[in-house]
């Protein structure tokens, strides 16, 4: 598999959970969690009410809020790639 086939994969993988946060019908605010090797790198929280995304960052102990999927999915893949690259 090449490079640009698995960041689309990885980036797929991603909004297909991202899309589930928002299907979801058993709570209003729905919290997933992004690991790589094991270790959880980031949390993302869904507000279906207000559709706000928050992501936490563990590493550098940051949190951003975004209004759109796409953005939230670009800055999951990007932390977990940094992730992956240390270690």
């Amino acid at each position: 598999m090449d490079d640009d086939t698995r960041h689309t994969s990885d980036l797929k993988q991603i909004l297909n959970r991202l899309r589930a946060m928002i299907d979801s019908t058993d709570n209003a605010v729905q919290t997933r969690r992004f690991d790589a090797f094991g270790i959880e790198a980031l949390q993302v929280t869904y507000d279906q009410l207000t559709q706000i995304w928050t992501v936490r960052e563990h590493r550098e102990v940051r949190q951003f809020q975004f209004d759109d999927i796409d953005l939230v999915a670009i800055e999951i893949y990007d932390v977990l790639h940094d992730f992956k690259l240390i270690y």
